[in-house]
């Protein structure tokens, strides 16, 4: 018996429509769905949110108890469970950090996937590093880079509940004001939420699991009050600092060294009055450099003068790029590092070292 050919194919058609039709049903929500939309219209139309979070201790969510209990997972469990939305997380961050080094390891990272929003969580670091006009200028050149590299996404601001230096509270104010950014301050949000600051905190500094449950509720309805008002993404308006638009850039080929080898990736030294010694143009100065629990201490001199002494023990070995001065005047300059035999350690009983990979100019 012959197949009728004819009558076989319209069904066939219509049976692998039925079919693709069936299996789009019962693709789950995919992230990055549709770039084109900003992250409230995503939201209203219950599309997968991006973020991404540059930030320190506090942006990576220290002092909670279990990874679950960090603030940007509480606000991912509260978006998920409240408005069925869910949010995908990357982090820039790093324990101690500051703006300058956030702008670093931004500019130096390869992929940029779409985010739909960004959380800067920056303030208690810088002002132990840094006057408040490095601070607005480094801050602002952050936001900016930011904002170049995903123009479509919203801005938060995170003021943290552990800053006590008003004028660089101001700053993130003012700049979230000019940008259009949503700023966050959780300082009086701690002060009025009935709890005492031990109650909130690990250790007075870095919130617990219940005080990251404050920064997830408050960032949440700031979101959601967003909506309401209809807010209109963060811009990217004229600078508000006149410096604010600088770019970093790494210079490893020094100009002199004595006492320091190479090992390990590192340029090394233990005995005291080693030098390494590197020339820039440029008004800005930092230095990237490993942190280990036997880091010694390492004076720096810009063209003769010395300008600061550096610590760079920390209580596990990590990458960092620390910011050392900002206003140099136009022109070349001469920065050199040399090590003092110190170490900030109180229980080292070895020998500190220094290990210095290269310096960090705009």
């Amino acid at each position: 018996m012959k197949t009728n050919a004819k009558s076989f194919i319209p069904f066939a058609a219509i049976a692998t429509i039925l079919l693709i039709s069936y299996i789009l049903q019962k693709v789950p929500k995919t992230y990055g769905s549709d770039d084109s939309i900003n992250v409230y219209q995503k939201f209203q139309s219950g599309q997968p949110i991006q973020y991404l979070v540059i930030g320190d201790s506090i942006g990576r969510g220290s002092g909670a108890e279990n990874p679950n209990l960090t603030w940007f997972k509480q606000l991912e469990n509260k978006m998920n469970d409240a408005n069925d939305i869910p949010l995908h997380g990357d982090y820039v961050v790093q324990s101690g950090s500051t703006a300058f080094e956030g702008l670093f390891k931004l500019s130096q990272r390869r992929k940029h996937d779409h985010k739909d929003l960004i959380f800067f969580v920056f303030g208690e670091n810088d002002r132990k590093y840094m006057n408040v006009d490095d601070f607005t200028m480094t801050y602002e050149a952050l936001m900016r880079k930011a904002k170049r590299l995903h123009p479509n996404a919203e801005l938060f601001t995170i003021t943290e509940s552990s800053l006590k230096y008003e004028e660089f509270a101001s700053a993130i104010g003012l700049l979230s004001k000019h940008y259009g950014a949503t700023n966050v301050d959780m300082r009086p949000i701690f002060k009025n939420s009935g709890y005492t600051e031990k109650q909130l905190t690990k250790d007075l500094v870095h919130p617990n699991g219940l005080g990251y449950k404050l920064y997830a509720d408050a960032i949440y309805e700031r979101f959601l009050d967003n909506i309401k008002q209809e807010k209109a993404v963060a811009g990217l308006p004229t600078k508000l600092h006149a410096r604010s638009g600088f770019e970093l850039s790494e210079i490893d080929h020094y100009e002199k060294m004595s006492g320091f080898r190479p090992m390990g990736g590192y340029f090394t030294s233990s005995e005291k009055g080693s030098v390494i010694q590197y020339t820039f143009k440029g008004s800005m100065l930092g230095v990237k450099l490993l942190r280990s629990p036997d880091g010694g201490e390492v004076n720096v001199w810009i063209d003769g003068n010395e300008i600061t002494t550096l610590n760079t023990w920390w209580p596990f070995a990590r990458e960092r790029y620390l910011f050392v001065t900002n206003g140099l005047r136009p022109g070349s300059h001469t920065v050199r590092f040399e090590v003092t035999g110190r170490t900030k350690a109180m229980d080292l009983t070895g020998i500190p070292y220094v290990r210095i990979v290269s310096i960090i100019t705009d």
